[in-house]
């Protein structure tokens, strides 16, 4: 036999690790079960590990060292004709894969891609795969070819790198919001979409759903530019390049036409104003691209029945033309409205909504992150100023946190949440001073109702614009105030302060 008991069950742990969620604590607990004695219980869980720490905490290198004296024991084994079972050679399979990450890929992962190096970096994964996989008297058993694999733990290292960089933050929404990203890319079983599914997930579309300033659209990045791209052995190099496989339209910033032109592309004098040929985002997409529509609450019912049969037939064509074209990206939508109750109102189309909503994310609130964590707060306002001063950061910090420490904002709600925040840091740094967008409403408000200085019309845009700062919405504030969101928003936008 190929393993002890000890060093079986010892893989089947690692084999675990290497699949399970790393942003979830059962990921933390299978550590602990794997390295026993060696745990280190200060060092600070992945799930929770900001792009402001080190990568290499105490447990991960102590794992790492145990998987490779397990492995290179085991391999010795092999060339020595030990016998082994084709679930012990899988197993062993198992820790390979994990070796091969952490050596060629878990090193570099705060470092972008080279596309210039693409073609050593394959080659000394060729030839640490026939190191540990190759020889003469047998063939390990194995569900993938080596430039799968290569692909599949590259994506894993801009997985990491994606969701890092686009979510901040250290309490336990935020947490789990890493973790449904994590999951929206790879599934909750990780196994099975590396064998089967990694082809498949671009026609699983994803519904980002959350308040204003919550970062719905960093959410979709990090979905969209983590998704699997094959490696070509024969050219040495990815099929596309990551980087530029991410489409992103608001919808609230167009018209009708414009937005159905910038999807679906269109011919030449099909409309007024359309002078030339144009390539929409689904062609532009491609194979391995995402297409991201921002409020897509805010959709036309007539294009949302046009995106459905995208969606259905991954079918479309360009305006004024009938060749049809294949959609063969994946499709991100995003809002900040209760599309229940647009479907209830007839505004918003159902067959289209459970479309979308085969995969949803929330992200949390700021008010929520807080709640959970109170020192996030000076965590996420030194990030701030990292990332507006890097050099002079500390000097920064500690300005804006004395203006805090004596500011009426202790308790305050922070309904623009994470956006509102950034926006309040900078005022600090500019004018040592900020007053939320509501207070500063409520005293212009109150004075100009008070001295009777508004017309009718005014005085409902004003009222208008107070009720969706408070609600967050046009649909609530509508609501609230018995008018249909439209008119709403019409008159919101209107205001100075909105």
């Amino acid at each position: 036999m190929l393993f002890t008991d000890a060093e079986r069950t010892l893989a089947k742990t690692i084999a675990e690790i290497s699949f399970a969620n790393p942003f979830l604590p059962k990921r933390v607990e299978l550590e602990r079960a794997a390295l026993g004695d060696q745990f280190d219980p200060s060092s600070r869980p992945f799930w929770s590990w900001s792009l402001n720490d080190e990568l290499d905490r105490p447990n991960l290198v102590q794992l790492s060292k145990k998987v490779l004296s397990l492995t290179e024991g085991l391999r010795t084994k092999l060339l020595n004709a030990t016998q082994a079972s084709d679930d012990e050679l899988l197993l062993y399979s198992d820790l390979v894969w994990y070796a091969l990450y952490y050596e060629h890929f878990a090193a570099r992962i705060n470092q972008p891609h080279n596309t210039k190096d693409e073609t050593l970096a394959w080659e000394r994964f060729l030839e640490s795969v026939d190191y540990w996989m190759k020889f003469s008297d047998r063939t390990i058993p194995t569900h993938d070819q080596p430039e799968h694999i290569y692909a599949c733990l590259y994506q894993v290292k801009r997985a990491f790198l994606n969701i890092f960089h686009c979510v901040i933050g250290r309490s336990w929404p935020i947490c789990k919001l890493r973790a449904n990203i994590w999951e929206s890319i790879f599934t909750h079983d990780m196994r099975r979409s590396r064998q089967t599914l990694y082809s498949s997930m671009n026609e699983v579309t994803t519904l980002v759903i959350g308040k204003t300033g919550t970062g719905k659209e960093l959410v979709a990045r990090a979905v969209g530019l983590s998704q699997y791209i094959p490696f070509d052995k024969n050219k040495r190099q990815f099929t596309d390049a990551a980087s530029e496989c991410f489409f992103p339209l608001n919808l609230s910033a167009f018209s009708p036409t414009l937005i159905e032109s910038e999807l679906f592309g269109h011919e030449k004098g099909s409309f007024t104003g359309a002078i030339a040929k144009r390539v929409g985002w689904l062609e532009s997409a491609g194979r391995y691209g995402t297409v991201f529509l921002d409020e897509i609450g805010e959709l036309d019912v007539s294009i949302q029945v046009k995106l459905l049969r995208v969606l259905q037939q991954r079918q479309f064509q360009r305006i004024g033309e009938n060749k049809t074209l294949e959609f063969k990206g994946k499709f991100i939508g995003a809002t900040n409205r209760d599309l229940a109750r647009d479907i209830d109102k007839g505004t918003f189309r159902e067959d289209f909504y459970y479309r979308l909503c085969s995969d949803v994310i929330s992200t949390p609130t700021l008010i929520e992150q807080l709640i959970d964590r109170p020192s996030e707060f000076g965590f996420l306002v030194d990030f701030i100023c990292r990332r507006i001063a890097p050099s002079d950061h500390e000097e920064i910090r500690e300005s804006v946190e004395k203006w805090f420490e004596s500011s009426e904002l202790h308790n305050y709600q922070w309904p623009g949440n994470m956006r509102e925040l950034e926006q309040c840091v900078r005022n600090i740094i500019i004018h040592n001073h900020y007053t939320p967008p509501s207070k500063t409403t409520t005293s212009h408000f109150s004075k100009a109702i008070e001295e009777v200085t508004l017309t009718s019309e005014e005085l409902l845009s004003e009222y208008c614009a107070k009720a969706y700062r408070k609600y967050g919405s046009y649909e609530k504030a509508a609501e609230v105030l018995g008018l249909d969101r439209r008119t709403v928003r019409a008159k919101a936008s209107k205001t100075k302060g909105n």
